[in-house]
């Protein structure tokens, strides 16, 4: 009886093995793709993410620094100096002057940087990849507009390959103009 059962069975034929192994990786291949849709995408994410947090920790300093701008200053001080792209903030939080300054720096063109400067120290990296720091003054209120971009060229992205956020706000002077 058991010599009977072995002898009525059949094995996979050459063409079901093709068949399965065909199907196997058509599945395969396709799950991976969507593994490396995914994976790009949780990239780009990550480095929007990061770039936005960059300019708005960025552009909350600014606008901290500028509503402290002229505490304890004599009054024939100024409290600031903007130019477009530059602003030179003036207080005094101990027996001297400090005076704070931010910039944007393009001596490394593919990562341009926030610089910031206190007194006459060495200037700071503050926010990376930041492009664009732009200033105006209308009496006591100053608008602060940041461009930054992402760190990485996204291949998938239109023009030059690198998304931006531009962010701005508004800060007044509250101690003098």
């Amino acid at each position: 009886m058991k010599g009977l059962k072995i002898l009525n069975q059949t094995g996979l034929s050459l063409v079901e093995v093709l068949i399965a192994a065909f199907l196997t990786c058509v599945i395969g291949g396709f799950s991976l793709e969507f593994y490396m849709t995914q994976h790009n995408n949780w990239l780009v994410q990550e480095d929007i993410s990061e770039m936005q947090q960059n300019v708005r920790v960025a552009l909350d300093e600014i606008s901290t620094n500028i509503r402290k701008a002229g505490y304890g200053l004599p009054a024939s001080h100024p409290s600031i100096s903007v130019a477009t792209d530059s602003i030179k903030i003036f207080y005094n939080d101990s027996v001297k002057i400090d005076t704070l300054v931010y910039y944007v720096s393009r001596q490394d063109s593919l990562h341009p940087a926030l610089m910031k400067r206190l007194n006459n120290a060495t200037p700071q990296v503050f926010a990376e990849n930041i492009e664009s720091l732009q200033f105006q003054k209308v009496d006591k209120l100053v608008t602060v507009q940041i461009t930054a971009r992402e760190q990485r060229k996204d291949p998938h992205f239109v023009g030059d390959k690198y998304r931006r956020r531009v962010l701005t706000s508004r800060a007044e002077v509250r101690n003098r103009a």
